[in-house]
């Protein structure tokens, strides 16, 4: 892989991504086994300002205390027994901007499957190359694992299923009666792609936007 998009780091890979309106010139990306009453409290804080834009599959538009509490305590959980695998995406500034959870099966039959069962990206670092690099991360964490196969599941209509529409998911199967919020009834996708399909789109876009990066200047005549 270009050196110039990814870097390695003793405990992740960093990539040269710059957001300016959020001060960011570089992004890192860590697979954790672990998660401490720090990385917890930031954890809380970024769903909550995920949820104020775009929904979170079992949670409602406001995360009340026990609500997080009891989502830590799961993801500790599930984490301990190996049943997930927690990637965190943190600024050059020390802020949480992201974070993904893959539900791995462990069914002997079904283990080159794995669910992108959470995702989410700060409002204000998306657009730029975060996601993509994002997904080269999750990629390689699937070669590691032995997974073929990535899944997800998706309420109809919003942003995010837009975005797995854009990064080549395809839908496999819907279900009317998904979700209900605000009285209503919302339907769902059941999305899936194979991983070696998603690598190669994800640095695509990454290799694009190096070169646009590093392209020279040219002089207006």
């Amino acid at each position: 892989m270009n050196d110039s998009i990814r870097t390695l780091l003793a405990d992740g890979a960093q990539y040269p991504i710059a957001l300016p309106k959020a001060n960011v010139t570089h992004v890192a990306y860590r697979w954790t086994n672990g998660v401490d009453d720090a990385l917890g409290a930031q954890i809380v804080e970024l769903m909550r300002r995920t949820s104020e834009s775009a929904p979170i599959i079992g949670f409602a538009e406001t995360i009340t205390d026990a609500e997080a509490g009891r989502y830590l305590e799961e993801l500790r959980s599930n984490l301990a027994a190996e049943k997930v695998r927690l990637l965190t995406i943190f600024a050059n500034t020390g802020q949480l901007i992201g974070l993904c959870t893959l539900r791995r099966n462990l069914n002997p039959n079904n283990r080159h499957i794995t669910d992108l069962a959470k995702g989410m990206i700060h409002d204000a670092c998306r657009g730029g190359g975060v996601l993509p690099a994002a997904f080269v991360e999750i990629a390689l964490q699937c070669d590691r694992d032995n997974v073929e196969l990535l899944t997800l599941d998706v309420r109809d209509g919003t942003p995010a299923h837009r975005v797995w529409e854009h990064y080549g998911f395809q839908t496999w199967g819907t279900l009317p009666d998904y979700a209900r919020a605000n009285g209503k009834m919302h339907a769902g996708h059941f999305m899936m792609q194979r991983v070696a399909d998603l690598k190669e789109r994800a640095l695509g876009m990454l290799m694009g936007r190096d070169a646009e990066r590093t392209a020279p200047v040219k002089a207006s005549v």
